[in-house]
């Protein structure tokens, strides 16, 4: 059985299970964090409800406290840029925008692209990831991991809702998209596919009903096991989602719609949790 755990060297939320990251839960919607392994830099996303005007917002760790969260230098009012993911290193940005491309300047729904950060500390020009990987659809929530990119999708080829997707990168291109293996695609829609830095664990969200809740996987000699979801004290919210593991496995923030005061009905804050130790 779970035993999950508060983290108590956080501002306090909602719930016994999770406690809210104050320095970048707001009024709007807050989603989406993660951190360099370093703890040195963290990006999340914000909008307004219904993740309408999404933009990418940046944090760094100086002297032991974060600074105040800025828009990230290639923000652009004119489109909404989601879903961001910081590779370990610090060093790539996946997310997902609606920025038209020389092959779609009329373009409306998100495509998957990255950015490199610069040595002097800023951003390079978004990169859009080609037309193999993104399709007429929206893509979703993109994570690159021992060179497989995974990301959610909703497609024929798929099983129904979002699925989540992965393909391999190799010298630069990326395989055909196939839906990723294991027991994390149904019916419902799966996203937000994340897996911790050792491999062992896998965590994301599944419509259950109506509720999205977070679901985590544990790696076995045969694959995986059966996902679970976490527990009610967790999955609080009306809809959980974008998990992220913290460099040493040890925490999972994520978002929630769950309510709270002074904050619209609907809007998401991001939430951290212990979690259980994994047994040898």
């Amino acid at each position: 059985m779970w035993q999950w755990i508060a983290a108590a060297v956080l501002a306090g939320g909602a719930g016994a299970g999770a406690q809210m990251v104050a320095e970048v839960s707001s009024a709007a919607n807050d989603y989406n964090l993660s951190e360099d392994r370093g703890g040195k830099l963290r990006v999340f996303a914000r909008s307004e409800a219904e993740f309408r005007d999404a933009k990418i917002y940046l944090s760094e760790r100086r002297a032991g406290r974060w600074s105040q969260p800025r828009p990230i230098a290639f923000s652009d009012p004119r489109w909404s840029d989601t879903d961001p993911w910081l590779t370990p290193d610090g060093r790539t940005l996946y997310f997902s925008s609606d920025r038209p491309t020389a092959a779609k300047p009329d373009k409306k729904d998100p495509d998957l692209w990255r950015a490199r950060r610069l040595s002097n500390g800023g951003w390079s020009a978004p990169e859009h990831l080609g037309e193999v990987v993104n399709g007429a659809g929206p893509e979703l929530g993109a994570e690159l991991h021992g060179g497989v990119l995974t990301w959610s999708a909703a497609k024929k080829s798929g099983k129904g809702g979002l699925d989540i997707y992965r393909s391999v990168e190799r010298n630069g291109a990326f395989s055909p998209p196939e839906l990723l293996p294991g027991p994390f695609n149904t019916a419902a829609s799966d996203s937000d596919f994340t897996l911790s830095a050792d491999g062992r664990r896998a965590a994301f969200w599944r419509m259950v009903g109506d509720k999205g809740m977070l679901h985590i996987a544990t790696r076995t000699g045969a694959g995986w096991s059966e996902p679970q979801p976490l527990p009610d004290d967790v999955n609080i919210g009306p809809f959980n989602f974008t998990p992220a593991f913290s460099a040493d496995g040890k925490r999972l923030t994520f978002a929630s719609t769950r309510e709270r005061a002074g904050q619209e009905k609907g809007m998401a804050d991001i939430y951290v949790v212990k979690l259980p130790r994994m047994p040898n």
